[in-house]
């Protein structure tokens, strides 16, 4: 509906630190209160490397917990946010150790 692309359209992903260097990754998302998402990180190849969340959000602001990239290769990485199979937001991530 005309509604859910307008909410959509208006939700937000942030993460940082970016590039990293080690440090913990930061994500926070806005603006998606009662979707069922999932939060993905996946290489330059397009494969997914991790599942950063996965549910319900409740509130319109839901910082994740800080994620451990430490295992990480060096490399582009991209955080991608799906609600009902659609990638809805996507940010790139570069990453160093």
């Amino acid at each position: 509906s005309a509604l859910s692309l307008l909410s959509e359209s208006a939700s937000r992903l942030s993460i940082y630190p970016n590039p990293t260097y080690g440090e913990e990754l930061v994500v926070k998302l806005e603006q998606l209160a009662d979707k069922n998402i999932e939060v993905k990180l996946v290489n330059i190849l397009g494969s997914e490397v991790m599942s950063l969340f996965e549910g319900q959000i409740v509130s319109n602001f839901h910082p994740l917990d800080p994620i451990s990239l430490s295992h990480l290769e060096d490399g582009i990485y991209f955080v991608k946010v799906v609600a009902d199979g659609n990638i809805i937001k996507t940010e790139k991530l570069i990453h160093y150790k």
